[in-house]
């Protein structure tokens, strides 16, 4: 008779269990996904509504408390201008996914037409026929010209194909950062090489201004050139940025810049400019 009660105890505990985390996990289940995107163009509102649609149809009835990264990261790689800066779990329903659209800094032509476009990074953010820069409400805007590569590339991963891509984005990093935007003053950037080796190489900067910047084997002190080169242009008069070159080299081991009043590379090939 003890054990039966006992038994009875038991079970009656057992089925109020049950239902509390029944009720519990039907509470604690996703009913809406909120995209919060810090956004820079039209464009990625359109995309921003598309990607809560996306994330909406992967959580929607899934347990909160278990809910994970993983399939937000995987949803995104369809988006490659957004990346994700946190994940909130709102209790009991609901789940906000925090997300910003990345800037299109760079473009390289494509074997096959169009550009490739690309952010800080040189991940690809687009395949476009033209390098405007999307978050420019002008639409006159381009995003800096990288030329004298060849490349290829998928959305949402990283440009490849050339041996300069390394040395030539740690470059471009140094001078995006002392520029606060390589964007506002540089129009292009062109790898020229005479030979086979990285000894040949040579960037070639275009300002808006005018002056060129030549930058003189990249490949060694990288970052120290493109401090060199900036610190040098931005010391120059209006006047003198508007035209000659500052040409930037090794010079017995120290890394040097030099402005000029005349372009002496003006009007010779590559090749001529790499001897």
């Amino acid at each position: 008779m003890k054990g039966k009660k006992v038994l009875i105890i038991l079970l009656t505990v057992l089925v109020f269990l049950s239902g509390t985390v029944l009720g519990v996990s039907s509470v604690y289940r996703v009913d809406e996904v909120v995209v919060d995107a810090k956004i820079i163009s039209a464009e990625a509102e359109m995309e921003a509504a598309e990607l809560k649609n996306c994330l909406q149809a992967a959580y929607e009835k899934k347990f909160t408390l278990s809910v994970k990264d993983t399939e937000a990261n995987a949803i995104l790689e369809d988006f490659p201008y957004f990346r994700i800066t946190s994940i909130e779990k709102k209790y009991p329903n609901r789940l906000i996914v925090h997300v910003a659209e990345d800037d299109e800094v760079y473009a390289v032509s494509r074997a096959e037409g169009g550009y490739y476009i690309l952010n800080r990074e040189g991940t690809v953010l687009g395949i476009r026929d033209n390098y405007i820069n999307r978050s420019d409400e002008t639409k006159k805007a381009k995003n800096v010209l990288i030329e004298g590569v060849t490349v290829t590339g998928e959305k949402g991963q990283t440009i490849a194909g050339d041996d300069a891509l390394g040395y030539l984005f740690d470059f471009c990093a140094r001078v995006d950062e002392l520029l606060q935007g390589i964007r506002r003053n540089i129009v292009s950037i062109e790898k020229i090489q005479a030979g086979v080796s990285a000894d040949t190489v040579m960037l070639k900067l275009v300002t808006f201004e005018g002056v060129n910047i030549y930058v003189n084997t990249p490949s060694v002190n990288a970052g120290e050139k493109a401090t060199a080169a900036v610190e040098t242009y931005l010391s120059l008069e209006d006047g003198q940025r508007t035209r000659g070159m500052i040409a930037v080299a090794d010079v017995g081991g120290v890394v040097k810049a030099v402005h000029s009043d005349k372009d002496v590379f003006e009007d010779k090939t590559s090749a001529e400019i790499t001897q």
